[in-house]
C-alpha cells in the first residue's frame, strides 16, 4: 500500500553483521555526509514540513537502502523517490500531532525493538564471528582424551577451591615425573567413570557443553601425549592428555538389527545373516527377527547419530561401512549381536550453512563472555572509564553485613561518593545501594553460596557491567549514524502504521457506504472474464459408424441431447467439463461454441476421446460480495490518495532545491 510498500518496515528485529555492512556504498555516502556536517558544522536540510526539518544525510540513507543497485540518483529516481518521503513524513507529522507517539503501548513496542537492536551493539561482533570460525574450525577433527578430575563444588569457598588446585598441582608433578597415567587416575580422579574406563574418555568433536570451552581449547592445542596444567570447569580441576586427532567423522543414519545377549544369541545372528544374504530385505528381516523393540517395527531404523554416543565398537563399524546400503558382518556389544546397515552420511555442515546455528549456541555459552568482556573493554576505553578508591570493607561494616539477607534495608544516610566514571558521568554510592535492594533475589542466592565479601564483590562487578552498557546503550543514537538511522525507521514506520490504520485502513473496511458507493462507481472493473465450458466426451465404441454419427452430433447440439440420444442402453458417451479461459484453450479448439477436436483413439480400453466447446459464457459483472477483497484494495489505495492530498493542503512543504541539486548526477 503506497509508500509502506517502500520503506520503513525493518527486515529482521535485530541487524546482523552482515545487514549492518551489506552497502559499502551507503556507508560510503553517509561517511562522506558526517565528514561534510563535521567541516560545515551543520547537515543540509532538504526539506522542511511544517518547519520540521528532514536532512539530507536521511534521505540519502532511506534512498539507498531501498533502492539498492537502482539507486543511480538520476533527476527522474530522486524527484520521484523525494515525493514518496515528502509523503511518509505528512503521515508521520500528523501522527505526532495526534500525540500518537505518546501512546504507551506503541512506545513499549518501540522500547522491544530498541532493546533487540542495541544486544547488536552491546557484544563485540568481531570476537562473535571469530569464536563461530573457531569453533567450525575445530569440527573439523576429532579428539581422543583420557583426563583426572579433582572436583570442586560450585559453592566452594576460595580456600576449598584453592586446596583443589593444589592437589591437581600435585597429581600433574606425578605424571610429570613418569608415573603411570592409568595408576594415578584409579588413585586421584573424581570421575565416576574412573574404574571402568582409567580416565580414557575416547573421542569428543566441539562444540564442548556449556562450561567447557578452555578445556575444548586445550584439546584442540595441546601435542600430543602431553599433560595440560590444571583446566578448570563447572566439575572442577582437569589436567587433560590428547591421545589422538582424527578427520570428524561427522553424523551417520542407519538401521540396525539386535539380537540380546544370551546362550543362543551369535547362532541365531548368524541364521539372520544368512536370510540377508540370501536376497532377503534387511527391513523385513528386522522386522521380523530384531530384539530392539523401539526400532523394530520400523525395520531396525535407528537414525542419525554422531561420536561418542554408542559403544566404540558400534560406532566404529557403522562409519567403517563406505557405502549407503552397506551391511556390516554381525558385532558384539555389551547388549548383545549387532547387523548394522548404512543408510547415508551427513559430514560436519560448511561454514555458511551452520554459521547462523553455532552463533546462536555461542550467544548461549560461556564463551560469549569473552566477547562481552571485549566490548566492555573497549567502551571503558572509549569513555575514559576511571574507577576511584572506596573501601569495600568499611563500605560492608557500614551498610551492614546482614546486605545479603532477606531483612537488609539500605540505610538512608550514607556518605554519597563516587564510584566510577565514565564519559564524564559519575556513578555514586546511592545507585549502587539502589541496585542492592533492586536485586534481592541475587543477593539471597550469593547469601548461600559465598561469604558476605565475596558476593558483595560479585554483585559490584555486575552493576559496573550494567552501568557501562546502560551508558553505552543511552549514547548508541551518537555513536553509530546506522543505529539512529534504525531507530528512525522503528519509531516513524510504528507511528505510520497506526496514523494509516486510522485514516485508510480501518475506514476502508467499516465505511460500508463509501465502499458501495466506489463499487458502483467503478464497477466495471470488477469483471468475471469471458470463459467457455470445455468438455472431454469419451465415446465408448469400436463401431465407425456410430462414431461418425456421434461427431456429428457433438458438432452441433447441447451435451444433454448427446447423451440422451446415444446412452438409452448403455452409458456409450461419458462427459466431464470444466470451465477454462482464454489462455487454457486446447490448441485443437476454436474459441466458439461446438468447436470439436478430432477423436483420439485408446486402443488399449476401445474407447474414443474428443474435445469440445459447449458453451461460451460472456464476460459478467462481479458482485460486490465477490469482489469485496478488490474493491476494499482498490478504495484502500483511494483514500489514501485524498488523504495525501489533503495532507499537502493541510501543512506546508519547502524543499532546498540547491540540496536537492547536489545530489543528482543525471
Amino acid at each position: 500500500m503506497g509508500f509502506k510498500n517502500c520503506i520503513f518496515v525493518p527486515e529482521k528485529p535485530y541487524p546482523t553483521k552482515k545487514t549492518l555492512m551489506r552497502s559499502m556504498k551507503l556507508m560510503t555516502v553517509l561517511v562522506f555526509l558526517i565528514i561534510q556536517a563535521a567541516v560545515t558544522g551543520q547537515n543540509p536540510v532538504l526539506f522542511e514540513v511544517e518547519g520540521e526539518p528532514v536532512y539530507l544525510d536521511e534521505f540519502m540513507y532511506i534512498y539507498e537502502k531501498t533502492n539498492r543497485d537502482e539507486a543511480d540518483f538520476s533527476r527522474a529516481s530522486v524527484e520521484e523517490y523525494l515525493d514518496l518521503y515528502q509523503n511518509f513524513k505528512l503521515k508521520v507529522h500528523k501522527a505526532r500531532e495526534l500525540h500518537l507517539d505518546t501512546i504507551d503501548a506503541l512506545n513499549k513496542e518501540l522500547a522491544g525493538y530498541r532493546k533487540q537492536l542495541a544486544d547488536a551493539y552491546l557484544s563485540d561482533q568481531d570476537v562473535v564471528e571469530s569464536l563461530v570460525a573457531e569453533a567450525h574450525e575445530r569440527m573439523q577433527q576429532d579428539v581422543s582424551f583420557s583426563h583426572i578430575l579433582i572436583k570442586v563444588s560450585p559453592s566452594a569457598t576460595s580456600q576449598e577451591d584453592n586446596q583443589a588446585y593444589e592437589k591437581a598441582l600435585s597429581t600433574l608433578d606425578r605424571l610429570r615425573a613418569g608415573e603411570d597415567f592409568e595408576k594415578v587416575a584409579l588413585e586421584v580422579s573424581d570421575d565416576q567413570t574412573v574404574e571402568k574406563n582409567q580416565g580414557r574418555i575416547g573421542f569428543v568433536t566441539a562444540m564442548l557443553p556449556d562450561g567447557f570451552y578452555d578445556m575444548e581449547t586445550a584439546l584442540y592445542t595441546l601435542p600430543l601425549k602431553t599433560y595440560s596444567r590444571p583446566i578448570k570447569t563447572k566439575l572442577g580441576y582437569h589436567i587433560v592428555r590428547v591421545e589422538s586427532r582424527r578427520s570428524a567423522r561427522g553424523e551417520i543414519e542407519v538401521a540396525h538389527i539386535l539380537v540380546r545377549k544370551g546362550p543362543d544369541a551369535k547362532k541365531k545372528i548368524e541364521e539372520i545373516e544368512g536370510l540377508i544374504a540370501g536376497g532377503e530385505e534387511f527391513e523385513d528381516v528386522a522386522q521380523r527377527f530384531s530384539e530392539d523393540k523401539a526400532t523394530a517395527t520400523k525395520g531396525g531404523y535407528l537414525g542419525f547419530f554422531g561420536i561418542n554416543k554408542y559403544e566404540s565398537v558400534f560406532e566404529s563399524t557403522a562409519f567403517r561401512l563406505m557405502n549407503d546400503g552397506d551391511i556390516s558382518d554381525p558385532i558384539q556389544t555389551s547388549i548383545g549381536w549387532h547387523i548394522i546397515k548404512r543408510i547415508s552420511v551427513k559430514p560436519v555442515p560448511s561454514y555458511e550453512d551452520i554459521r547462523r546455528t553455532l552463533e546462536a549456541r555461542i550467544k548461549r555459552d560461556g564463551r560469549y563472555q569473552i566477547a562481552e568482556e571485549a566490548k566492555m573493554e573497549q567502551i571503558k576505553e572509549e569513555n575514559e572509564f576511571e574507577e576511584h578508591d572506596w573501601n569495600r570493607s568499611k563500605f560492608l561494616q557500614d551498610v551492614g553485613r546482614d546486605v545479603m539477607s532477606y531483612q537488609w534495608k539500605a540505610p538512608t544516610e550514607y556518605e554519597n561518593q563516587t564510584l566510577f566514571e565514565i564519559g564524564g558521568s559519575q556513578v555514586k554510592v546511592d545507585r549502587f545501594l539502589a541496585y542492592l535492594t533492586k536485586n534481592t533475589a541475587t543477593r539471597l542466592r550469593l547469601d548461600k553460596t559465598f561469604p558476605p565479601q565475596q558476593s558483595l564483590e560479585s554483585m559490584y562487578d555486575d552493576f559496573v557491567e550494567e552501568e557501562i552498557k546502560a551508558y553505552e546503550e543511552a549514547h548508541l543514537e551518537d555513536k553509530y549514524p546506522e543505529f539512529k538511522a534504525l531507530m528512525r525507521e522503528y519509531s516513524e514506520g510504528i507511528l505510520l502504521f497506526e496514523i494509516t490504520k486510522k485514516y485508510v485502513w480501518d475506514k476502508a473496511s467499516q465505511d460500508t457506504t463509501g465502499l458501495k458507493n466506489y463499487y458502483r462507481e467503478h464497477a466495471d472493473r470488477y469483471m468475471w472474464p469471458e470463459k467457455a465450458l470445455e468438455e472431454t466426451v469419451t465415446v465408448r465404441s469400436e463401431d465407425l459408424g456410430l462414431l461418425e454419427k456421434i461427431e456429428k452430433q457433438l458438432a452441433r447440439k447441447p451435451t444433454q441431447k448427446v447423451i440422451k440420444k446415444f446412452n438409452k442402453h448403455d452409458e456409450v458417451v461419458r462427459v466431464q467439463g470444466k470451465l477454462i479461459e482464454r489462455e487454457e484453450l486446447d490448441p485443437d479448439l476454436e474459441w466458439k461454441k461446438y468447436s470439436i477436436s478430432d477423436g483420439t483413439l485408446l486402443e488399449d480400453k476401445a474407447e474414443t476421446v474428443y474435445k469440445r466447446i459447449a458453451e461460451i459464457i460472456p464476460r459478467k459483472q462481479k458482485t460486490l460480495e465477490e469482489a469485496r477483497g478488490y474493491i476494499i484494495a482498490d478504495y484502500q489505495d483511494y483514500l489514501e490518495k485524498q488523504w495525501v492530498e489533503e495532507l499537502r493542503e493541510e501543512y506546508e512543504i519547502k524543499v532546498n532545491e540547491d540540496v536537492l541539486s547536489s545530489i543528482i548526477k543525471t
